[in-house]
């Protein structure tokens, strides 16, 4: 076995240390009502006309 100097040995260890798992915070979904996020600055009045732009 050949001698290694202190900085290869300090090179052949990983940087990273494993992490403990963090604790579960709640649920990752929203609840939502409508089945959707309802945007409350979108425009409301039906008669509103939006043309697609390309």
């Amino acid at each position: 076995m050949t001698r290694l100097s202190k900085q290869a040995r300090k090179r052949a260890v990983s940087p990273r240390k494993r992490q403990k798992p963090s604790v579960k915070t709640g649920e990752k979904k929203d609840t939502l009502k409508l089945c959707y996020k309802e945007h409350f600055n979108a425009v409301t009045s039906p008669a509103t006309f939006i043309s697609r732009i390309q």
